[in-house]
């Protein structure tokens, strides 16, 4: 697992791999955010696991920037053959996704257990 990420945090559940924005997504240096979306893209990439979780319940705001090492962690799951989705964002951050049309690209469920138990009996 990675370790020492203050923006992100990866967890896996019953077969899925679970990645969690943390906290204020505009409270963050760039730096940061590139380097440690590197490395969740690197630990997705190593574990090729099938499925790909973004859980947004911690998340109080991200902007574009975030939002774009988002897009490009899960668009790493699908271009490998993955199912990716997003889950539990608050009214604010399900409203910002839904503007942006991502779930007509990865589907949306209200909670992490949904999202987990429906990608992974598609992936089996």
């Amino acid at each position: 697992m990675v370790k020492h990420l203050k923006l992100f945090k990866i967890e896996e559940s019953d077969g899925a791999l679970v990645v969690a924005p943390l906290g204020q997504g505009s409270g963050f240096r760039y730096h940061d955010l590139h380097q440690e979306s590197n490395a969740v893209r690197t630990h997705l990439l190593k574990t090729k696991s099938p499925v790909v979780i973004m859980d947004m319940e911690q998340m109080e705001y991200c902007g574009s920037e975030f939002i774009g090492s988002l897009i490009s962690m899960l668009r790493e799951t699908r271009n490998r053959g993955g199912k990716a989705a997003f889950c539990s964002a608050n009214s604010h951050m399900h409203k910002v996704l839904e503007n942006m049309s991502l779930f007509k690209l990865w589907p949306y469920f209200e909670t992490r257990e949904d999202a987990v138990s429906a990608l992974t009996a598609e992936a089996s």
